[in-house]
């Protein structure tokens, strides 16, 4: 049996004068989320960020918890 657990979301952030890229990350997102909405969310939170700061990517991930159906073979 597949149950669906979530989708999540990892915005990651340039920002200038750093070496690592800064995560937003958002739990519990809506099934399958439009692509360009996705895309402007990592804008809006690279504007949000301090100066010099660009969006980059989003990582989406999401879960499934898949186990053994007790009723299967009973027969």
């Amino acid at each position: 049996m597949i149950q669906k657990l979530g989708t999540k979301l990892q915005v990651l952030i340039e920002q200038e004068g750093e070496d690592k890229q800064k995560k937003v990350n958002f739990q519990n997102v809506i099934d399958n989320p439009p692509e360009a909405e996705v895309v402007r969310l990592g804008e809006i939170m690279a504007e949000l960020s301090k100066a010099g700061s660009s969006f980059d990517s989003v990582i989406m991930t999401v879960q499934s918890r898949i186990t053994k159906d007790l009723n299967e073979g009973a027969e």
